[in-house]
């Protein structure tokens, strides 16, 4: 069973929910010994305001280090007792490509992953120097309406492989291209709402259909294409970082004609 199927056991949540912000918190406690960051869609909430946060059913990290099953379930121990202590059950599990924390609220039953890439040593060290960079240049944020902070990787490291996916994707699914949005001079409120309504229909449809596994993969690619687009508007990029970042994912220029069909939708017109 894919990620992207996995997650749609769960209802989405924002970073303003207890239950995401109690993950984070937990998990942060793990930072005074590992060098882990934030990555994906709760890191491009962190950089948003409320309106403009997109539901997600997961919470996932890197780390600079390689990372086996048994050494995740090790490290995630003092994670899983501080959830179990404020009334959360956990349980960990090993996926394909990532080691998992399932989070469940004891009281509501509403839940959430936590993942972590699994990575051996050969696989660590090929792309060691960019988890370096990409630890180096990620940044802090406060917790909201806690005193405990964490560590979320800049928007440009959240971003290109955002980028790089919806290109293969497209790549590989022709059809994908339906779903590219128009070409938008700005992005207002009433186009916020729009898109986030039109990702919460094609969520839906997907969770009633759990086993489909197009229609998981039509839901990533209009949601990552938002993540894209929304950071770009609300917080910018640093274009000379932005240049370096793609430098070291390579697919990112494989398919030229794609990947402007793609650039053309998702960053704001100058």
């Amino acid at each position: 069973m894919s990620k992207e199927v996995r997650k749609l056991k769960f209802n989405p949540k924002i970073l303003d929910e207890e239950i995401v912000r109690d993950s984070l918190e937990a998990v942060s406690q793990l930072e005074e010994k590992e060098s882990i960051y934030l990555i994906g869609g709760v890191a491009s909430q962190s950089y948003l305001p409320t309106s403009c946060r997109r539901p997600t059913s997961d919470i996932d990290y890197a780390i600079v280090r390689p990372l086996s099953y048994p050494d995740f379930r090790s490290m995630i121990v003092p994670v899983s007792e501080f959830l179990h202590d404020i009334g959360y059950s956990t349980e960990t599990k090993k996926g394909s490509r990532a080691s998992c924390l399932y989070v469940s609220d004891n009281k509501t039953h509403e839940g959430l992953m936590v993942e972590f890439p699994r990575r051996n040593s050969d696989n660590f060290k090929k792309r060691e120097n960019m988890f370096e960079r990409e630890y180096n240049n990620s940044r802090k944020k406060i917790i909201e309406g806690r005193d405990s902070s964490y560590t979320i990787a800049s928007p440009e490291d959240i971003v290109v492989p955002k980028l790089v996916r919806s290109i293969n994707s497209l790549n590989r699914n022709a059809s994908l291209e339906r779903l590219l949005p128009e070409r938008l001079e700005g992005f207002d409120n009433d186009e916020v709402v729009r898109v986030l309504s039109r990702i919460a229909r094609l969520r839906e449809e997907a969770m009633i259909s759990p086993g489909d596994v197009e229609l998981a993969e039509n839901l990533r690619f209009v949601s990552d294409l938002y993540d894209v687009r929304i950071l770009a508007e609300i917080v910018g990029y640093n274009e000379e970082y932005l240049k370096k970042v793609e430098s070291e994912w390579r697919d990112i220029d494989k398919n030229p004609d794609l990947r402007d069909k793609i650039f053309h939708v998702t960053f704001p017109i100058k």
